[in-house]
């Protein structure tokens, strides 16, 4: 069995909404980009337009299982998701007036090496910038979004939070509150200043770790309300509910994360060791854990303890195991695939908020970690012994 349960979200996860009125006259001026490594690259912006590009949503599309801690000086976040050909784009902001300097962690839906390094179309560098799935700015905030189940939100379907304020859809949130907020306190306000309004997904939501130097709090949208409370471990379900669900996924990489939290806080080296025992690929090698909760659609979590479901359960996995060497066999002799039935944890994050300092690994590749400075100066790779 090449397939896993995330193929079925994965055909319905189309982000799309943030209507924001008339399109937006865009000037993006940015750097060249640059490889790192392979399917890693950077660019810089030095301006770019002030609402998201309207009719560019496809460009952003995807499934995620993803992971988020936060611990001390240092939030680390897995992004996991199919091992295809759509590279990640490091991208840095420098700060103008009114707007402060980022770093984060971007990737784009149909977006290829190739195209990458041939030159991306206007309607993709304008939207990079708003493309990213978690990032840092000069004042230390740091924001992280997971996939959360839609059946999980409330009794009453999200429409909005604020219906009388100006829409904001929750997949553009990232880069205003990266913009314009230098604490939780301020990006919690700027939230209610709007309407936040759902993905246009029939499955799935976003919820947030929103961080700033002093403090974390996860952010959720339940019962048309805005849900925030202090939290340190996000994974792919609803924390603010009276119990888990059977739509909840990532309850085991919560529980390892939860367990081993104290590792995080230790340096930039120590957070990254923690993120790396939640890696996508220890579904297959971790032996107390089997992400059992990742096959909630063809099991309901209530019924994984049943000895029957366990032993299928195990059958899946077993199989997925005996095929795994021969997929990143595959992948290392010939690149990535246009449509893979494989999931990986596609980059790992680890910001240093006081410092400024992002580190970056993709596709599990453990001995490449790259530290990228919120200030820019020149991209280093991390010594794979380095101690922080």
């Amino acid at each position: 069995m090449r397939r896993n349960v995330f193929l079925l979200l994965a055909l319905c996860f189309v982000l799309l909404g943030c209507d924001k009125g008339d399109d937006v006259e865009i000037e993006s001026r940015h750097s060249e980009f640059c490889k790192i490594s392979r399917m890693l690259y950077e660019v810089t912006y030095t301006d770019y337009g002030s609402e998201f590009p309207n009719d560019s949503y496809d460009a952003i599309s995807g499934d995620m299982a993803c992971s988020c801690v936060r611990n001390g000086d240092f939030q680390g976040r897995n992004f996991d998701y199919y091992m295809n050909q759509c590279p990640t784009i490091v991208v840095r902001t420098t700060a103008k007036e009114g707007r402060y300097a980022t770093v984060g962690v971007a990737r784009l839906a149909h977006t290829s090496e190739a195209s990458v390094e041939s030159g991306l179309s206007q309607d993709r560098i304008d939207l990079l910038p708003w493309a990213l799935f978690d990032g840092m700015n000069e004042k230390g905030l740091v924001v992280s979004s997971n996939v959360v189940s839609r059946n999980d939100w409330g009794e009453t379907p999200h429409t909005g939070t604020n219906r009388d304020a100006p829409e904001l859809n929750v997949i553009c949130v990232i880069r205003p509150l990266l913009d314009n907020c230098a604490t939780v306190k301020e990006a919690l306000d700027y939230l209610r200043r709007y309407n936040i309004t759902p993905m246009e997904s029939e499955y799935m939501n976003l919820h947030f770790m929103i961080s700033d130097p002093d403090e974390s709090y996860v952010v959720e949208f339940i019962n048309n309300r805005i849900v925030a409370r202090p939290q340190y471990i996000m994974t792919n379900y609803y924390l603010f509910l009276d119990s888990i669900t059977d739509s909840a996924v990532g309850v085991e990489r919560y529980d390892i994360l939860k367990e081993n939290y104290g590792m995080g806080g230790e340096s930039m080296r120590g957070m990254w060791n923690l993120m790396r025992m939640v890696r996508y690929s220890n579904q297959y090698d971790f032996p107390k854990y089997k992400w059992y909760s990742e096959y909630s659609l063809y099991f309901p979590y209530s019924t994984i303890g049943d000895e029957d479901v366990r032993g299928m359960l195990d059958a899946m996995l077993a199989e997925q195991a005996e095929e795994w060497p021969e997929e990143l066999e595959y992948v290392g002799a010939h690149g990535f695939r246009e449509d893979s039935d494989w999931w990986d944890t596609v980059h790992n994050s680890i910001y240093d908020i006081r410092n400024g300092k992002l580190w970056v690994t993709v596709h599990e590749w453990y001995d490449c970690v790259y530290e990228f400075s919120i200030s820019g100066g020149k991209t280093v790779r991390v010594p794979a012994e380095s101690a922080d």
